[in-house]
């Protein structure tokens, strides 16, 4: 039997155009999407990627080559399928019917589990006009789809990707779920909104790996991030997920004998999140300046925003006309050592 040169063979074949040849597609942005051959459904969750090469279905998890794909389809062998596809005109069976359909995601409990670093075949998760593909709600046990104003890509020291946290604004407010490339129970893969693992990975990893000697800045919120990179590249500047609520639950090993500088929000939740606070009954709670301390920071100092408007934040000053420079000023006569309180 002659040797099959598949990438070859996959180069040349237009997988839009067979697939189209079982199903209806429609033009999505750089993608196409139908309703999947191979299960139930009535919204369309499959997608083919002309420029990937690969067909994804976001309802049952079938991920497929344009050979995979007509395998299964036809129930035929390897050899056969590239025989097929190695004709002069591709055309499909007449009697040819899906061999293999799977169960919807709706039917399917059980744990999704995060796969980091995201594989390269994994498709775009904002597709060209902005809006996602659908991503799956493990707790509602739905699809959704979200038009970001901000999709922040958090990846590792690497530069691999891990995972996103969309911005999502609204008119009554905003919300930053966070979606990563999941396997299911049933081995099928999709994006999902599920939190990071535990210790959850710093925004910004890769900039502290390319910048070891660099001072930090860390500020609460992507946003914040993002606006402190621009505006004061003298710093890496870095953030976590989860907000308040999440400092206990980030990894701050990375920031070890590290220079940092916390810039809190102007309320008393961001003070809170950052230096730690004692409740009604007495209980000390720890901030991420106690984990610091912990992790092995070399320096600390923190900017006090008092005076600022409550909520004020790093992004706000920029976003209010203030320029990089004017912020720096600020900053450094806002600036002082940080005298670590333990519970």
């Amino acid at each position: 039997m002659s040797r099959i040169d598949v990438g070859a063979l996959r180069a040349q074949v237009d997988i839009v155009q067979v697939v189209g040849a079982y199903v209806d597609l429609k033009k999505d942005g750089r993608e196409y999407k139908g309703r999947c051959p191979f299960h139930d459904e009535r919204t369309p969750s499959f997608y083919v990627s002309p420029s990937k090469g690969f067909v994804h279905c976001f309802g049952c998890g079938a991920h497929h080559d344009v050979i995979d794909f007509l395998q299964r389809y036809e129930n035929i062998t390897f050899q056969e399928a590239c025989a097929r596809l190695g004709g002069e005109s591709f055309r499909p069976s007449p009697e040819a019917r899906p061999a293999q359909r799977a169960p919807q995601v709706e039917q399917v409990g059980g744990k999704w589990v995060p796969l980091m670093p995201v594989p390269d075949d994994a498709p775009e998760l904002v597709q060209g006009d902005g809006w996602t593909v659908p991503v799956w709600n493990v707790k509602r046990g739905k699809f959704s789809r979200f038009k970001p104003a901000t999709a922040f890509d958090y990846r590792d020291s690497q530069g691999r990707l891990i995972g996103y946290v969309l911005r999502c604004e609204f008119k009554d407010g905003k919300i930053t779920p966070t979606v990563t490339w999941c396997i299911g129970p049933d081995g099928a893969m999709q994006w999902c909104i599920q939190p990071f693992p535990r210790p959850r990975p710093l925004f910004g990893l890769d900039a502290l790996a390319d910048r070891p000697a660099a001072p930090v800045l860390l500020s609460e919120g992507e946003k914040c991030r993002a606006a402190g990179a621009d505006a004061l590249p003298m710093y890496v500047s870095v953030s976590w997920a989860g907000g308040g609520k999440g400092v206990a639950y980030v990894d701050w090993s990375p920031l070890a004998e590290r220079d940092v500088v916390l810039w809190p929000d102007a309320d008393d939740a961001g003070r809170q999140a950052m230096l730690g606070h004692r409740d009604y009954a007495g209980r000390f709670h720890v901030g991420v300046a106690q984990l610091l301390k912990q992790a092995g920071v070399r320096s600390m100092r923190v900017v006090d925003p008092a005076g600022q408007p409550k909520g004020w934040d790093l992004a706000d000053a920029l976003a209010e006309g203030w320029t990089p420079r004017q912020l720096a000023t600020w900053a450094a006569h806002r600036v002082a050592e940080i005298d670590v309180v333990r519970g």
